[in-house]
């Protein structure tokens, strides 16, 4: 039987116990569980997945660029073996100047970038909240 992935209300978390422990509990028993509470807009979200979505369209030799992020990471194609599993490598994703490298890696425009800064300034926490490029914003 299946167990069901817990939801973690991440403000819970940061202030009462049990929400904590529940936490702790399904990284170390089951190794995921869903977020809620974090207070990324779901705007931001729509648009980080775009962003993903458009560096993953990218030719194969311009996500080629994305290597040795740590020695022997970066880019990971699918293969016979893994078909449905294709990843980039970051090294450190709460670093501006790792989210930076990334991006001149695989060339990303502008917004690409600025979406994927603000995902990292919201989702880490971290302001102030650079200005927007784009009237979205």
């Amino acid at each position: 039987r299946m167990a069901g992935i817990p939801v973690i209300d991440l403000q819970l978390a940061a202030a009462a116990p049990e929400e904590a422990a529940r936490l702790r509990d399904a990284a170390q028993r089951l190794g995921c569980f869903r977020v809620a509470g974090h207070g990324v807009p779901r705007v931001l979200q729509d648009d980080m997945k775009a962003a993903v979505r458009a560096l993953f369209d990218l030719p194969d030799d311009a996500k080629r660029r994305n290597a040795d992020v740590i020695s022997g990471s970066g880019y990971v194609a699918p293969s016979a073996t893994n078909p449905l599993y294709e990843a980039f490598g970051l090294y450190d994703a709460a670093s501006p100047a790792d989210v930076d490298a990334f991006c001149a890696s695989l060339h990303a425009p502008p917004h690409i970038r600025y979406v994927t800064y603000l995902f990292r300034c919201l989702s880490c926490r971290f302001f102030p909240v650079p200005s927007a490029p784009s009237p979205r914003w």
